[in-house]
């Protein structure tokens, strides 16, 4: 494994979550295929993250210095203010891009890559340059970490369901970014994910720029990673035919709002806009009974998407 000719950096953003990030962190240093360059991005925290990674020497008390454990370099960057994970990414990869590498493996700091997780994507390196592992439950290891569609387009929870619907190992689609394996080629070409998203559809935005950019999102299903259950909550409307996410809180709502209409209107589809219109109209009116500030505010982000307005969000950060 020493020997492998790839040189490859990855990328861990993290904010007030330390523990987790340090479960992140053994998980990339104990691949069975070693890193050449570790970058973690810590956006802000104000939770003693910097003195955990000083602690566990991961990190100087020096800014800018670059520690290294066993063959792997370990730059630490920390922002001056939270940008969530659209900006941690985007200057995470920036700096990552500038050293030398061939491919970049990226993720947050919630959920960690099984021990050969890397080895197992990297045989797909070289036919592919957008691979991604398979996400699997934190607590259930059985249970993909959200609902997936199959070869026979039915959604499944169920890993061994969706290993067996692909045959061949392989599937022409991919959630990113946990685990995200992508060439310097990729890169060079689609440029750095839009930091102004700050949370919720900027790895999709990527994803659809790299689509147009002509390159195919692949998951290798024998490559695990392990990340927690998706954050927002499901509601089922129209007599429980129609799922519907939502969020008690005003930051991730607006994001989830505003940057999901925006890849709507660039990317996916204009329609979609409408028929979520429709959604959350019902939602809103009817499901919560005449919530009008909500649905007010619901229409506010929907046009800031339309119109490419990034900033709304910042009024909701502590």
């Amino acid at each position: 494994a020493d020997a492998f000719p790839m040189m490859i950096n990855a990328v861990i953003v993290t904010h007030n979550r330390k523990a987790l990030l340090l479960r992140c962190i053994s998980a990339v240093l104990n691949q069975t295929i070693p890193v050449h360059r570790l970058v973690i991005v810590d956006n802000a925290s104000s939770d003693g993250t910097r003195e955990q990674l000083v602690k566990k020497g991961y990190a100087s008390e020096t800014d800018g210095v670059t520690e290294t454990i066993g063959t792997t370099g370990i730059d630490v960057i920390r922002l001056q203010e939270n940008l969530g994970g659209a900006g941690g990414f985007h200057f995470g990869m920036r700096h990552a891009f500038q050293e030398d590498m061939d491919f970049m493996w990226i993720m947050d700091d919630d959920g960690y890559p099984a021990a050969d997780c890397l080895e197992r994507q990297l045989p797909y390196a070289g036919s592919h340059d957008y691979v991604m592992p398979v996400s699997l439950d934190t607590q259930d290891h059985t249970k993909l970490t959200w609902f997936i569609r199959m070869k026979n387009k039915k959604w499944t929870r169920s890993y061994k369901e969706l290993a067996a619907s692909f045959t061949d190992g392989i599937m022409p689609q991919a959630t990113p970014f946990n685990g995200l394996l992508l060439s310097r080629q990729v890169i060079q070409q689609v440029g750095w994910p839009n930091k102004d998203m700050f949370i919720w559809g900027d790895d999709y935005e990527y994803q659809y720029r790299c689509i147009r950019a002509g390159y195919t999102p692949v998951t290798v299903l024998d490559a695990k990673f392990y990340h927690p259950e998706d954050k927002a909550s499901h509601y089922r409307i129209f007599w429980g035919l129609v799922p519907v996410n939502y969020s008690e809180s005003r930051l991730r709502f607006t994001c989830l709002i505003r940057n999901s209409t925006y890849n709507y209107w660039h990317y996916k589809g204009k329609h979609y806009i409408f028929l979520k219109f429709l959604i959350y109209s019902w939602f809103f009116l009817i499901y919560k009974r005449l919530s009008v500030e909500e649905y007010s505010h619901y229409l506010k982000c929907v046009m800031d998407g339309i119109k490419g307005d990034f900033s709304r969000h910042r009024k909701y950060l502590e």
